[in-house]
């Protein structure tokens, strides 16, 4: 049985959380200001062939046109979770009349920076459409894929309209669908008569209303992608492990998700619990008995900040029984779960980030030699031969400094090699069983645009750098530098797989990457994984696992 992942909240050193959170008040500024959802004027049952406007279950909804396609935010799939409906299941949201105004930027769900909870929202964007009012229909004579974003963010951060998807949109002519969904103690706290995971009840109830609803955008609701980064790529896992998913998706992609690892879950349900009870005490709610109706009269401000910073990883998918019923490595070594063609990755330099956020944006200084020992030791967990041994590993000497040193051991610990014990394990053939196509690849632009740069040391492929190959921002913000022309080429290559796979289930149908004559799924004993690098230089590699030292990290044993 391969070694747990220690979680990652063992690994990110406290000076993390206050590093991020700066950096999370600037980004709620960005991408929650609240903005009222105005109903305005009757609506006759036709007036969806307008292009601005279309009738939903719940009612009509008027959107934004301009070449780059159609863009309708904030259409609530769920009732607000306020009141009794706090800590609950979603709910159905209420239908309206007249025509709701679908143009503003909605809030985000509730977090460091706001304290909004009607935040059940999704937002849709389409490709341009064609035809005139009565007769407008997308650019494509069929129904077009459906690709539904869960944003990251630890479970505590994040919201769909921090990623613009007008490049997947227009390149890749495809219907995207953000969702927002609960963060934090609001989505995973687990005292009695609260519902656990609801955060993932949450995605359940966005996907069931793109089943209902996204055909009237010219999506076709029987060809739906689910796809995430970091928490919205282990909430792609979550998903494959959820009874009450299936059937809502037909593909997955995760990207960083760390499935088999330990640091997002899900946790069991003591752990959970603890968490719970320790937010209720925080807040004031001490008696067992009526703590839940107690937390449910609190201010969200008092909930927010009493559960912890971000990165802290306390409020994570639950091992509850019901809506997670096993672990992902149980799973895979079952094959009970949602089996359903996937794409699995990570990032070359995922650790740099945690590095530069704690140390050198956080600090101001590189990490001395105490805390490059401390950092290593966390990424192996509390093994003290396993620590001497990772130590041995990951010298100052080998990586070029003490940074570079322990952000490999993060990259590879918590990253890199989950990413390939997934990919192998949902691949493996099983008696009686199809074989599951499994596509893997590594991002490896070495000059990755970033958020921020840093003087200290070179980011790489750092730890959400792909987002940028996909989507317009990250978190609301641009790249600091725009990409380049063969960064353009590799984001080209990127859309195209990444929506060729949501088309057909295949990343090669839309062609591979420029060099590369196919991306083969994972078989056996070759698990070819696709490195993506930029100016038309994408290759098939088989050497991730060795590159990120994978016998070590996933071995029972120090090795």
């Amino acid at each position: 049985m391969p070694r747990p992942t220690p979680p990652l909240s063992q690994r990110l050193l406290p000076g993390l959380v206050a590093a991020v959170s700066a950096i999370a008040c600037v980004v709620a500024a960005v991408v929650a200001a609240p903005a009222a959802s105005s109903v305005t004027g009757p609506v006759r049952p036709g007036a969806g062939g307008s292009p601005d406007t279309v009738l939903t279950a719940g009612g009509a909804v008027r959107g934004t046109v301009s070449a780059a396609g159609r863009r309708f935010l904030g259409i609530p799939y769920a009732a607000p979770p306020t009141g009794a409906l706090r800590f609950a299941a979603p709910q159905p949201a209420a239908p309206w009349s007249g025509v709701r105004d679908a143009t503003r930027t909605p809030p985000s769900c509730a977090q460091l920076g706001t304290t909004t909870e009607d935040c059940l929202i999704v937002n849709v964007s389409t490709p341009p459409v064609t035809g005139t009012a009565g007769t407008a229909r997308t650019a494509h004579a069929r129904r077009l894929p459906v690709m539904v974003w869960l944003h990251g963010g630890a479970y505590t951060l994040g919201s769909a309209a921090g990623y613009d998807p007008t490049p997947l949109v227009t390149r890749g002519g495809v219907v995207v669908v953000g969702v927002n969904y609960r963060l934090g103690p609001f989505g995973f706290l687990t005292l009695p008569g609260a519902t656990p995971n609801a955060a993932l009840l949450d995605q359940q109830a966005a996907l069931r209303w793109v089943r209902r609803n996204i055909a009237a955008f010219g999506g076709d609701p029987r060809n739906v992608t689910i796809f995430g980064e970091s928490a919205g790529g282990h909430s792609v896992c979550m998903q494959l492990l959820s009874p009450g998913a299936r059937g809502l998706f037909r593909r997955g992609i995760s990207q960083s998700g760390a499935c088999t690892g330990a640091g997002l879950g899900p946790v069991p349900r003591a752990q959970a619990d603890a968490s719970s009870l320790r937010l209720a005490a925080a807040v004031g709610c001490t008696d067992a008995a009526t703590a839940l109706a107690c937390l449910r009269a609190k201010p969200a401000a008092d909930v927010v900040a009493a559960g912890g910073g971000f990165l802290d990883l306390q409020w994570v998918p639950v091992l509850d029984g019901v809506v997670v019923p096993r672990g992902m490595r149980e799973a895979l070594a079952s094959g009970r779960y949602n089996r359903v063609p996937l794409i699995v990755g990570s990032n070359h330099d995922e650790g740099r980030l945690f590095v530069w956020l704690q140390y050198h944006l956080g600090l101001g200084r590189a990490v001395t030699q105490a805390e490059y020992e401390a950092g290593v030791r966390r990424s192996a967990g509390g093994d003290p031969a396993r620590a001497a041994a990772a130590l041995a590993r990951y010298t100052p000497a080998a990586y070029g400094s003490r940074d570079l040193a322990m952000a490999a051991a993060m990259t590879d610990s918590t990253f890199a090699c989950p990413a390939v014990e997934t990919a192998a394990a949902a691949a493996r053939r099983r008696p009686f069983r199809s074989r599951q196509p499994v596509y893997q690849y590594e991002f490896a632009d070495p000059q990755a645009p970033v958020m921020f740069p840093d003087a200290l040391m070179p980011l790489g492929a750092y730890h959400s750098a792909e987002l940028y190959y996909l989507f317009a921002t990250l978190q609301g913000i641009p790249p600091f530098t725009p990409l380049t022309p063969a960064q353009r080429q590799l984001s080209d290559e990127m859309i195209r797989a990444w929506t060729a796979f949501a088309r057909t289930g295949d990343p090669n149908a839309g062609g591979a990457p420029a060099g590369v004559l196919s991306w083969p799924s994972v078989r056996g004993r070759d698990p070819a994984v696709l490195s993506l690098r930029p100016g038309g230089t994408s290759r098939l590699v088989r050497t991730v696992d060795d590159e990120h030292q994978c016998a070590f990290w996933l071995s029972p044993t120090t090795g």
